[in-house]
């Protein structure tokens, strides 16, 4: 885990708590007859703000017969960036094209900032982080409102996937050749559609997991998952989010329908599959209770996970004749996403006993399980 997790997004960012001030009141001179005020739910890579109308503004929005009423009274958030976490509105919009509505609309908000931050404009989506309702106890009966609502949450998980199966927009990404900055590691050659940080170094990624994972059955593990990939003649190349943990989906209070899917900055274009790591998140809760944490699945999990792949055929019939591959590529995502450390988003690190107990137990536990 990071040793600055509780600290300031400024701090973490290297920045001074001064900064935040200063773009406080950036952006109240962009919207000077808005509201503008921290907004509750903060990630750990960016700075929220919320900006909603002032009860004046409101009164003047309801005389205004332009139409644009309803738009201008609706709050909205602009978020803070540094450089290295900055959102690539080309991703944010082909995005927004593969999953729809569930995706915050995003624009550039033109305003000096200090230190290289940039800052842009999103709707803001409802529900709350699916993190504060999650349940932390393993067992769930079955006859209760509380195992309704996890059924509605994977189903909706499923149908969200479903979306990018599979996603060819006009503008999908360059062949892998054209990046001078790329490594080209030896591998299937439908690989070369996968440009970004993690999809270019997918091969060499799993082959230093393979010798420094910490343990002999981890590392067999990767061997294993990167003998499979290469054995992969043909496989569909998607929008995947990047970062799809339980605070990056928000849901519907009551329901727990999935209402938005946030933080695109580590959006990548990756083979289908890569993010199902999520939906582990979402059946089981992390005990820390003892010196080394353990990743505790609810009981009847098991069943949770067949309903999300009985949703997931049900919405994309033709992903059951690959569903070896998909599987081969879920466990990628396991193994990519918690193997390496975070570290600021360096993720070059494996992880190790020492300083990632919290990674490693998740990893262990997502491995032991069967995809589909």
């Amino acid at each position: 885990m990071p040793s600055n997790l509780g600290a300031s997004f400024w701090v973490r960012m290297g920045l001074q708590e001064a900064d935040r001030n200063v773009c406080i009141r950036a952006i109240e001179s962009v919207y000077p007859h808005k509201r503008v005020e921290e907004f509750a739910n903060q990630g750990h890579c960016s700075f929220t703000i919320l900006v909603s109308s002032t009860p004046e503004a409101l009164f003047q929005e309801d005389g205004d017969d332009t139409g644009d009423s309803a738009m201008a009274a609706s709050p909205f958030i602009v978020q803070i960036r540094p450089q290295q976490h900055s959102l690539d509105q080309k991703i944010t919009w082909a995005a927004y094209r593969v999953y729809g509505s569930l995706v915050p609309s995003v624009r550039t908000v033109q305003c000096p900032l200090p230190r290289g931050l940039t800052a842009v404009e999103m709707d803001l989506k409802e529900g709350v982080p699916s993190s504060r309702l999650l349940s932390r106890a393993r067992v769930i009966d079955a006859e209760t409102s509380t195992w309704n609502k996890q059924v509605r949450l994977v189903e909706s998980l499923a149908s969200f996937i479903a979306c990018a199966w599979p996603s060819i927009p006009s503008d999908k990404p360059s062949p892998r050749y054209t990046r001078a900055d790329s490594p080209m590691s030896d591998g299937p050659s439908w690989l070369a559609k996968c440009p970004g940080k993690v999809g270019a170094n997918i091969v060499r990624k799993l082959e230093k997991l393979s010798h420094q994972l910490p343990d002999a059955g981890l590392r067999e593990r990767a061997r294993d998952t990167l003998d499979r990939l290469m054995r992969t003649a043909d496989y569909p190349v998607v929008l995947n989010q990047g970062d799809l943990i339980p605070t990056n989906i928000l849901i519907d209070r009551d329901t727990w329908e999935i209402t938005g899917v946030v933080d695109w900055a580590e959006a990548e274009w990756l083979p289908f599959g890569t993010c199902l790591y999520g939906l582990e998140h979402l059946l089981g809760y992390l005990d820390c209770s003892s010196s080394a944490p353990e990743f505790r699945y609810y009981e009847g999990s098991e069943v949770l996970r067949k309903l999300f792949w009985l949703k997931l055929a049900e919405e994309k019939p033709e992903v059951e004749a690959s569903l070896k591959n998909v599987e081969v590529m879920r466990d990628i995502g396991v193994l990519l996403w918690l193997g390496y450390a975070w570290d600021d988003g360096q993720i070059d690190r494996v992880v190790n006993y020492v300083d990632d107990g919290e990674e490693l137990a998740r990893l262990r536990a997502f491995l032991e399980v069967s995809g589909g």
